[in-house]
């Protein structure tokens, strides 16, 4: 049986040394993902500037640095939407990339909250594999960080964990089996704490 989450999100933060070829690599993947995975049709647009920490967004404002968008994604025949947030930089020598993807808390109207879906709309998240490391492909590696609430109702309380940590071990497996696709062999469990 598949348990149903609120709001899941997808967080890749990948690095790419500015002197590796080809150099707009992290900026060419986010817009192949966004355009083609998730029909998005503006464009991450890069403006290098000189500084140690460089927000790199075109367009960005004072108080704005990312390209945020939306879309749809098509889950047992019923449309459902994604909100997605894309944040280009430059630390020194590194290009990176902060992307995040999501099925939001309420819907469009920002009354209503979203209702809870299959742990296997993840791999709505993350179709073909787009998301993994050798998709991406960038010279100084990617994490790749899963989110997701158990319950729509917040807040969350840690006791929950330490009275039924079997129930959410067994729903972060089946969350992150969702996410990875089928041929790419799960990483074993490390530690908890």
């Amino acid at each position: 049986m598949t348990s149903k989450v609120y709001a899941p999100n997808v967080h890749l933060f990948a690095f790419h040394l500015k002197t590796s070829q080809p150099t707009t690599l992290l900026w060419d993947k986010c817009n192949e993902i966004i355009s083609q995975e998730f029909r998005v049709t503006k464009q991450l647009e890069i403006e290098e500037q000189s500084g140690y920490r460089v927000d790199l967004l075109k367009d960005k404002t004072t108080d704005d640095v990312a390209l945020h968008f939306g879309s749809n994604v098509m889950l047992d025949n019923t449309s459902l939407a994604v909100t997605g947030v894309a944040t280009p930089l430059r630390i020194q020598d590194t290009y990176a990339l902060a992307l995040n993807l999501r099925r939001p808390e309420l819907e469009q109207n920002q009354t209503q909250p979203t209702q809870p879906v299959p742990s296997s709309f993840l791999e709505k998240l993350n179709p073909a594999g787009c998301l993994m490391p050798e998709e991406i492909g960038s010279s100084l590696g990617q994490t790749l960080l899963l989110t997701v609430w158990d319950r729509e109702q917040k807040p969350w309380v840690p006791s929950n964990l330490l009275q039924h940590p079997q129930e959410i071990r067994k729903l972060a497996d089946e969350c992150l089996r969702a996410f990875i696709p089928a041929q790419i062999p799960c990483p074993h469990f490390n530690q908890e704490g």
